[in-house]
Order: C-alpha cells, then structure tokens, then sequence
C-alpha cells in the first residue's frame, strides 16, 4: 500500500532531503527507499549537492579522538534536549553536523534529534493537536526514560500510524515496561504495516526483555 503524505512529513522531507542520507529519512519516516526515493523525484529533491568537505583524521589517535569529540557535541545535545533546554540542544546538534560531517551515522542521528528539537519549540505554546506532534513528542519522552508518558502520546497519536511506526515504538515502550504480551502484539502490527520493522527489532535494544522468548524470536523468524 502506497504511503499516504501528511503534511508535517512532506515538510520534514524537504526541510531534510538535502541534509541526511536517504537511509536515515527512510527511517524516520517509516517508508521504504524505493518509495521515498519516487516521492523525493517527483518533489525534485534528488538534486547532488556536494557534502562539505570533512577534516579526514590521519591517525587512529586522530579519529578516536575525533569520533569522541563528535559523541561529546551528541551526547550534550540529546541531554539539553531531555532537559528541554532547546537552545543548548539546538547549538550542541548544530556543531556536530557542521564540524563532524564524516561521522556519518551520529550526524544522521543527530539531524533526526535536531528536527524534533525544533519542532518541541514550535509547539511549546500551542497544546498539541495533530498526531504527528504527539508521535515526537512520544519519541521525547521515550529518551528521556518516561516511557508511561511517551505510551500517553503514542496512544493519541495511533490513529496516525505511518506505516506502523506508532506500533514499533509502542512495542518499543511495553517491552520496557514489563508488559510482554501487549509488546508482542503491537510489534506484530507494525511488521504486518511494514516488513521493515521485523529488521529492526532484531537490532533495537529495547526489545532484549523478550529477546529470548520463543514468541519473540518465531515472530522475527516468519
């Protein structure tokens, strides 16, 4: 089934085409490449526009320490953004991406962290309406560690569920809380939703409560 566009995620796309790997947009998105990929054509961002140019480490002193001066920029970042401080999150992300560009993977990552930041701020007056904003929302408090509160926002933001992304990332929060058989079921609907995700669960350490359930490993293994 094609992916229906809501606006928030068409806004998130073009905001973003540009600035993370078309893995990571996928990810985010809940969509798959090829479909993402036709979606970015027919908006005409498929453009090559050349990355800047990284300071290449020559050593392995060098890139240890410049992959634990990147993790450094990230780790501040996501910890400002828990703590909803989002003017030192927003400037600790920014210096990752601007003077890290090499370290591929935490700068995806921390472009993902950036957009919701920047998101929690637009919608730090205004209550929130739209699933969208409590799926974020959701994937806040998720890393903050108050996942009661992030299954709250999840809850409003189902009817909404991109591909089975609100069922991941509920199966995601059961599964730390204890609640097995309700992870269980909503990870069933989210690879139902999206194949995708039974590959994710295999490697997303949330899910190590049940990773040596029998339940767990014959629904990764259908």
């Amino acid at each position: 089934m094609a992916k229906r566009w809501t606006e928030a995620e068409l806004r998130f796309l073009k905001d973003n085409a540009q600035k993370m790997s078309v893995q990571a947009l996928a990810d985010v998105l809940s969509v798959r490449i090829d479909e993402l990929e036709k979606k970015m054509e027919k908006l005409g961002l498929l453009g090559n526009l050349e990355a800047p140019a990284a300071k290449k480490a020559q050593t392995l002193k060098e890139l240890s320490r410049h992959t634990e001066n990147a993790r450094k920029d990230f780790d501040r970042g996501v910890s400002a953004l828990q703590k909803k401080k989002f003017d030192d999150a927003e400037r600790n992300l920014t210096d990752l991406i601007q003077k890290y560009p090499d370290e591929k993977e935490l700068v995806d990552r921390a472009r993902v962290y950036l957009a919701i930041c920047e998101r929690q701020k637009k919608s730090a007056l205004p209550a929130m309406t739209e699933p969208e904003e409590f799926y974020y929302a959701a994937v806040v408090e998720k890393n903050r560690g108050n996942v009661p509160e992030a299954i709250e926002h999840l809850k409003r933001a189902h009817k909404k569920n991109g591909n089975g992304r609100v069922d991941f990332l509920l199966a995601c929060c059961y599964a730390q809380t204890g609640e097995s058989e309700v992870s269980l079921q909503h990870l069933r609907k989210a690879i139902e939703e999206d194949q995708q995700h039974r590959i994710l669960a295999r490697h997303d350490r949330d899910f190590d409560p049940l990773r040596d359930t029998p339940e767990f490993q014959e629904l990764l293994a259908s």
